[in-house]
């Protein structure tokens, strides 16, 4: 059954991204207790937490991927099949499109975190649904605002997340958008979804810092974890 309205949080990382934190079951956990409809789980450069998060909950899990290529990040939601990372954004962009995927860009002038041009997303605009117009952990609102604007001028629809990497952040920016159940139904309703967000503390990418340094020494959760 197809909810009229839905909040989605399109961005938010498990375990199984290097500085992420939380198991799968705890991000759904969390995203319900947010009030969130749908989430997408788009960890760096795999499906590990995805699947397992959509194999705990199908309906309310979407299986996305955020994949680092040659010069910024791509965000992919309904994806079927791993694309790996350092890829040239045209391979990435092919591979997604084979698959049906609905492609997006993370963050894409945040200079903090995005090594993208206007020229190169220019370029890709044929191969785009949209573009990631609010990011909670842009660390300047201006970053946001230009992707924004971006879009705008472009008739590029936009998505929504919170990129969150703790629990804390689940939810801190959303889609409110039409009810889908298919890749084609979300595609087309991303131009009437509305945008909802706050930005969180800048401190909150240090977290993310030793997430990673746990990593290294075996004492993150891992997709293993009960």
């Amino acid at each position: 059954m197809t909810l009229s309205t839905l909040k989605v949080d399109l961005h938010m990382h498990t375990c199984a991204s290097r500085d992420g934190v939380l198991h799968p079951a705890d991000v759904i956990r969390v995203a319900k207790l947010r009030g969130l409809d749908r989430i997408c789980i788009t960890d760096h450069n795999t499906l590990d937490g995805a699947l397992a998060a959509h194999r705990l909950d199908p309906e309310f899990v979407i299986i996305g991927e955020e994949i680092l290529t040659e010069y910024g990040e791509i965000l992919a939601f309904f994806v079927s099949e791993w694309v790996p990372p350092r890829l040239s954004p045209q391979e990435t962009l092919k591979r997604l499109q084979a698959q049906g995927a609905v492609i997006s860009v993370s963050h894409p002038f945040d200079r903090h975190r995005s090594g993208w041009t206007e020229r190169m997303l220019e370029t890709m605009l044929p191969q785009l649904d949209a573009i990631e117009a609010f990011n909670a952990r842009a660390l300047l609102p201006r970053y946001n605002e230009r992707a924004r604007a971006f879009a705008t001028v472009h008739a590029l629809s936009t998505t929504a997340g919170s990129d969150a990497h703790t629990a804390m952040e689940i939810g801190a920016a959303y889609l409110e958008m039409p009810g889908f159940c298919t890749a084609a139904e979300f595609r087309a309703g991303l131009s009437q979804a509305r945008t909802y967000g706050r930005l969180t503390p800048a401190w909150i990418h240090f977290l993310s810092r030793v997430n990673t340094w746990r990593g290294r020494f075996g004492l993150k959760p891992t997709l293993d974890n009960d």
